[in-house]
């Protein structure tokens, strides 16, 4: 499960256009960010994805991706060119190929590697998906787990939803926003696909799979946030609809928290490992903000500088590891959701404090500025954090586990098995 939004700015009414996506994976899947340089490669050489090798182009552009560890794909990211895309799984009619393809990770690093703009880039995933297909095991440890794909592509001059089943897709245009979660959007009001001219693209979803996904919830409680706030849309309110529960004690009912919280291992498997907003200015300029872990309901969105990353950010797979920012995060978390009804009271206004400090003090910036001031404030943020959670780590040990029994059995299981530490 995943929630992702586009805003352009019509409805910011700043001049800036901005994306954000959590990213909703398996519970102890370590999801890593990355800066990748730009790169020129020989002629004939090829590329290995996930599954499947393809040729490599001639060049590929300078982007950050948000990605689960084991594979080659990623979940959201950016381009140096200011292309943004972020995927959805959905669930469809429409059954994998046998032979192994690519899957919607793939497409979405490959297009942002070879997108010079939202258009282009959703071409290259058509023409990709034409020609490979979508088909391979998506889930970490659930190899069964297959789906099909929707992605929102954003530039600086407008918003693309595209949503696809097997080779299909439907394609639709906007300036104002997109929200999508999983389920398909677009029936018959699409701008350019691979059906006949009044087909509807809705014949292709699962109704079953799609309500128990709670998708429908999750998208409408977007959109009703993105409306609300119209003309007058921040940074800040994007990390406010990325925390949203849809009752006031998560990880009940049907998938229908945007800030998604696991729970038991048949409904609510699914937990935000990853969340992303990047803002898009007017002269070619970013603001980029990670969480850089799971749950942003306990964590800040902190800002991150594509030419200057944390290398700790990238370090992390199948087992607990204090070298990497996303394991260290993932003690402090699963400890918090074990004893969430007094921890997150706790963490509001620290959440609050940071990310109003830090947005105030991040200047938009060129994506390969590296300079001291931007290093400094990223590096506080990140610090800051780490230093903050250490001390509710040790608060945590006085406190009484509520968590209740399902749960709590769930996350202990989730320790036990990736080594870590409880207090």
């Amino acid at each position: 499960m995943c929630d992702t939004c586009g805003i352009g700015p019509e409805l910011t009414g700043s001049g800036i256009s901005i994306f954000g996506k959590n990213s909703d994976r398996e519970a102890d899947e370590t999801q890593l960010v990355l800066s990748v340089p730009s790169k020129k490669y020989p002629a004939g050489d090829d590329l290995q994805c996930t599954y499947i090798t393809i040729p490599q182009v001639g060049a590929t552009y300078a982007l950050i991706i948000s990605k689960p560890f084991w594979l080659w794909g990623g979940e959201m990211g950016a381009n140096e060119k200011g292309v943004v895309i972020g995927n959805e799984a959905l669930f469809t009619r429409v059954k994998p190929e046998k032979t192994p393809g690519l899957i919607g990770m793939d497409l979405l690093r490959l297009a942002l590697e070879r997108g010079g703009n939202a258009e282009e880039a959703a071409q290259i995933i058509i023409e990709l998906l034409k020609r490979y297909g979508q088909a391979g095991p998506c889930g970490y440890r659930d190899k069964k787990f297959n789906y099909m794909n929707s992605f929102i592509i954003m530039d600086r001059q407008g918003i693309i939803k595209l949503e696809t089943a097997g080779r299909d897709y439907a394609l639709q245009r906007l300036k104002s926003y997109a929200a999508i979660s999983n389920g398909i959007t677009i029936a018959k009001d699409w701008d350019a696909s691979s059906l006949n001219a009044g087909a509807d693209f809705g014949k292709f979803s699962d109704p079953l799979i799609t309500y128990f996904a709670g998708s429908a919830f999750r998208r409408e409680r977007n959109q009703s946030s993105i409306i609300k706030a119209k003309g007058a849309i921040s940074a800040t309110d994007v990390f406010d609809m990325l925390r949203d529960h849809y009752v006031q004690s998560p990880a009940k009912g049907f998938n229908r928290d945007v800030c998604m919280h696991a729970s038991d291992p048949l409904i609510r498997k699914s937990q935000t490992t990853g969340s992303l907003v990047v803002e898009l200015h007017p002269d070619e300029k970013f603001r980029v903000f990670i969480t850089g872990g799971s749950a942003p309901c306990l964590t800040a969105f902190k800002p991150f500088i594509p030419a200057a990353p944390l290398p700790d950010l990238g370090v992390g797979a199948g087992l607990y590891s204090d070298q990497s920012f996303w394991w260290r995060h993932e003690a402090y978390h699963i400890n918090a959701i074990l004893r969430y009804a007094d921890v997150s009271p706790l963490v509001r206004k620290y959440i609050r404090d940071g990310e109003s400090r830090w947005t105030a003090r991040l200047p938009a910036h060129f994506w390969d500025n590296a300079a001291p001031s931007l290093i400094d404030i990223s590096q506080e943020a990140f610090s800051e954090s780490q230093s903050w959670e250490k001390t509710m780590m040790e608060r945590m040990k006085e406190m009484k586990k509520t968590a209740a029994i399902v749960p709590s059995w769930f996350w202990a299981r989730m320790a036990r098995r990736s080594g870590v530490p409880l207090v």
